[in-house]
């Protein structure tokens, strides 16, 4: 029974970093890629995100919603829930 099985040793070849196969370079630049494109996509959406919170900021008119006169620059202003300024006097 035990001259059934044999005994067989392999070794891997010694591939170095030039001789691997055209697939692998492939996976890895498609990785790095892939990892490239989402952090693109995550800057334009922080900078986005700042950009629409300063505007929001600064998103007063020029023209008070109740007199429809301008803003001066010392005027005090009132702001509504829905974002609209006037003034406070």
């Amino acid at each position: 029974m035990s001259s059934d099985f044999q005994h067989y040793s392999f070794r891997m070849p010694n591939i170095g970093f030039q001789n691997l196969p055209l697939n692998i370079y492939i996976v890895v630049f498609g990785t790095a890629i892939f990892v490239f494109i989402l952090s693109l996509l995550f800057c334009c959406y922080l900078i986005r995100l700042r950009h629409q919170a300063h505007k929001e900021l600064y998103a007063y008119k020029q023209i008070c919603a109740v007199c429809l006169e301008e803003f001066k620059p010392k005027d005090e202003l009132g702001i509504c829930p829905c974002k609209h300024a006037f003034h406070r006097k």
